[in-house]
């Protein structure tokens, strides 16, 4: 059964054509592609998934890898390095590349039951400052976990501080990563994941998992290349975080199914 996910005025508005599934616009929004650019969905256990010889989520996941960066985008990303670049008592950037690719934001609700996460006006991958700051505080447990102070002034407190007097920001500020463009180089890449046992996982356990299990394919959509990180702040302090996401992003990867190699960065020295 197909689920018309666009009204028969917005279809003519934009001129797409009666029977059209997804929309091919390469050039447009990928976040909007994401969002809004399947006009039907499939429903059923399998319809429309890698398996079944490219269904719709899959062929608009083909469209969304097609895209290319802005001349738009480029100008933006340059003017934010170049911003940041130039002010070495109050920024601290490096870039680094992917060893292979990243998901991040996988959980977003879309319909294409997949998501990935990209600059709002943009449309490029982009990787949160939280997310960032949350790995590198991870490590700073593990490698500085004598030195609560430090961690303190870094990151800021944990939730569970309740007097007003005692809380912390933190001295250090993550800001999200941009892709970087470089020749033509595209953000996006299509993925597979095949999960055997779906009534296993769904019903929590109680139903067996068996070798006689069918795969479901699904198709899902990562991110590849390199990313430019900025760090902003107190020089000093600055550094020793940086050192700290290094080894996070280098040793422990970010995203999602960083056990199976996904989100993981060559260690990279300052731009």
């Amino acid at each position: 059964m197909a689920i018309e996910l666009y009204r028969e005025a917005l279809k003519r508005a934009q001129g797409i054509a009666n029977g059209t599934k997804f929309i091919k616009q390469p050039t447009a929004n990928a976040g909007l592609l994401l969002r809004r650019g399947l006009t039907v969905y499939e429903t059923g256990k399998t319809e429309g998934d890698a398996g079944k010889g490219g269904g719709p989520k899959q062929q608009l996941i083909l469209e969304i890898a097609k895209t290319t960066p802005s001349g738009i985008y480029k100008a933006a990303f340059q003017r934010w390095k170049t911003a940041t670049a130039g002010n070495s008592a109050r920024f601290i950037q490096f870039q680094a590349p992917l060893i292979g690719r990243l998901y991040i934001g996988l959980s977003r609700e879309t319909a294409l039951e997949t998501g990935i996460t990209v600059h709002h006006a943009y449309g490029m991958p982009t990787i949160p400052g939280s997310a960032l700051k949350g790995l590198a505080r991870s490590v700073a447990r593990d490698r500085l976990a004598q030195r609560r102070d430090a961690l303190t002034w870094m990151f800021g407190n944990e939730h569970d501080v309740e007097t007003p007097d005692a809380q912390e920001t933190g001295a250090v500020i993550f800001h999200d990563a941009w892709w970087v463009p470089e020749g033509d180089a595209k953000p996006f890449v299509e993925e597979i994941v095949t999960p055997h046992h779906g009534d296993y996982y769904g019903s929590e356990g109680k139903q067996d998992a068996t070798d006689f299990d069918s795969p479901n394919p699904a198709p899902q959509i990562a991110a590849q290349g390199s990313f430019l990180f900025v760090l902003e702040g107190d020089p000093a302090w600055c550094e020793i975080a940086r050192t700290l996401l290094m080894h996070g992003l280098s040793e422990r990867g970010i995203g999602g199914k960083t056990t199976s190699g996904y989100g993981l960065f060559k260690a990279a020295g300052n731009s």
